[in-house]
């Protein structure tokens, strides 16, 4: 009588069958460790040392806290994704952002929606704002030969050539929300000159004619030079000359020095707020570049004894979900980050099978919307 086949040759013998069979097929996830122990009834152990073998027989690829993948080398035919050079690449889409904010998580919402329906795995990874670590990131995700990504660049004006490197090298990938100076990189984004002009707007319509723009470096990102360029066409529009002492840009190499903690940011909404009430004719108003900045100023007026909007309207940019129950709910202009998510997916998967992504930078502008609340209203003179 021969010996029964050990417990782990049975799912060898299984992952085996499903890819002759062209069930499973290049780049595809197997399922996890977990699962696999339940389907076979046996302990992970078992399932370990049997992925290893697998491993090492060359039908997988492992890669730390993604999973199990059938290497895109070992069966021939099927559906595998095929990169530029023909080589097939994981059926995973990385997203790459420099937050964890809510807005992150609505824009991850949306790329996960979209490849869920065609058969893509998402990744999600936090630059901090840390170049050095943007680059690292992109660099080991070119290496995981993943089908492309989805990246929110920590800035308009740095890393230029990491970036050029990777269209070089045809990977696959778009720009969400801002773009980089001199790459024509297939991206979308909202239309921050639109809703740079809508926010000012507002405030003219309200009666002001002092307003305040409150942001880091104008050159850290187009997106934030865009909405500059809508509020300076708002002003003169309305017959107002822009003036420098109405820009609160912060000093170039302050972002180096600060934590990013509450503390930090509060001292420098404090900074700004004195800067903007500084002077015979102070600001009656202050757009702030997003919803974050725009709360610090609203504390920071709080404990000036600075009455909102009474004595000065604060306006933000982005609509996130809490502003709308602060003590003064911030008036704000909404970004569809969820769309923004659906959109870049879309447009990440057509560049996926293509020969060269790069030969024409598509880009798709995302309207956006005024959100009219109590932080804002007609000036105290």
């Amino acid at each position: 009588m021969g010996s029964k086949p050990k417990l782990y040759q049975n799912i060898i013998e299984h992952f085996t069958a499903l890819t002759d069979e062209g069930k499973l097929k290049p780049g595809d996830r197997i399922p996890t460790e977990q699962e696999i122990a339940e389907q076979f009834g046996v302990s992970r152990i078992t399932v370990i040392r049997a992925l290893r073998e697998l491993e090492y027989r060359g039908m997988l690829v492992r890669i730390k806290r993604k999973g199990s993948f059938i290497r895109d080398d070992y069966a021939s035919g099927g559906a595998a994704v095929q990169g530029n050079s023909g080589q097939s690449r994981l059926r995973i889409i990385a997203v790459v952002l420099p937050f964890g904010e809510e807005y992150g998580l609505d824009i991850l919402q949306g790329v996960e929606q979209f490849c869920a329906g065609q058969g893509y795995y998402v990744t999600y990874h936090n630059t901090g704002y840390s170049l050095e670590r943007e680059r690292e990131v992109l660099l080991r995700l070119l290496e995981d030969n993943i089908s492309g990504a989805i990246v929110y660049p920590c800035a308009s004006d740095r890393n230029i050539e990491l970036f050029g490197s990777l269209m070089i090298r045809r990977f696959p990938f778009v720009l969400i929300d801002r773009t980089l100076e001199g790459l024509d990189i297939p991206c979308v984004v909202s239309d921050n000159y639109q809703g740079g002009q809508l926010i000012t707007q507002h405030l003219l319509q309200l009666g002001h004619r002092r307003i305040a723009f409150v942001c880091t470096r104008l050159k850290e990102a187009v997106s934030i030079m865009d909405r500059y360029r809508g509020y300076c066409k708002s002003l003169i529009d309305a017959g107002i000359m822009p003036r420098s002492e109405w820009l609160l840009e912060d000093e170039e190499g302050m972002a180096a020095e600060c934590d990013d903690s509450p503390s930090w940011q509060l001292k420098l909404a404090k900074e700004r707020l004195a800067r903007a009430l500084n002077g015979k004719e102070k600001a009656t108003a202050v757009i702030a570049i997003n919803d974050n900045s725009a709360v610090y100023l609203l504390k920071a007026a709080q404990e000036a004894g600075v009455k909102v909007p009474e004595e000065l309207s604060i306006v933000g940019f982005d609509n996130l979900s809490f502003v709308a129950m602060l003590d003064v709910p911030l008036t704000t202009i909404e970004q569809k980050f969820t769309l923004q998510g659906r959109e870049a997916a879309a447009m990440v998967l057509r560049l996926c099978g293509e020969e060269n992504p790069f030969r024409e930078a598509d880009k798709i502008t995302l309207a956006t919307e005024l959100i009219v609340r109590q932080s804002s209203g007609r000036p105290h003179e």
